[in-house]
């Protein structure tokens, strides 16, 4: 890879690192190189910074990394000479990695059963409140009726 260092190097681990060795030098490094909490020059500090996120973000993922290993393996077999960082993005079999979300975890999916709950008792108790009050329920709007 002529001029561009691997996510691999960026992170300094081998390519068989685990998911959990990925995040020890991310955080080892994210803390060396922080913006603000390094005694480095601010631009170079950001630069390098953005660079390890880049590099964890993507082989964190295990569909990118896949992707990112079986490029890598073409470019060392020098078939093909286009830039292995750029191809990512561009790939058609990256498609379905675009727009990906992770499924709502067990507490977000608790907190939509509460808010719809919540909902569902507003509107049960002010029809309740409305029918003790004498007020009738109107479902036409009275601009309707003139």
């Amino acid at each position: 890879m002529k001029g561009e260092i691997s996510y691999y190097k960026i992170l300094g681990v081998n390519e068989n690192a685990s998911n959990h060795e990925l995040r020890k030098a991310f955080c080892k490094l994210s803390i060396e190189l922080h913006p603000d909490t390094t005694s480095l020059e601010k631009d170079y500090a950001k630069s390098k910074f953005q660079k390890v996120l880049e590099a964890y973000e993507n082989l964190n993922n295990s569909n990118l990394r896949k992707l990112y290993d079986e490029k890598l393996k073409l470019k060392s077999r020098g078939k093909n000479n286009t830039n292995v960082l750029n191809d990512l993005i561009i790939d058609s079999k990256n498609q379905n990695l675009i727009g990906y979300r992770r499924p709502f975890s067990n507490g977000e999916l608790f907190s939509l059963f509460l808010l719809i709950i919540i909902i569902f008792i507003s509107l049960i108790c002010s029809i309740f409140i409305a029918s003790f009050t004498g007020k009738e329920l109107d479902t036409i709007p009275i601009w309707l009726i003139k």
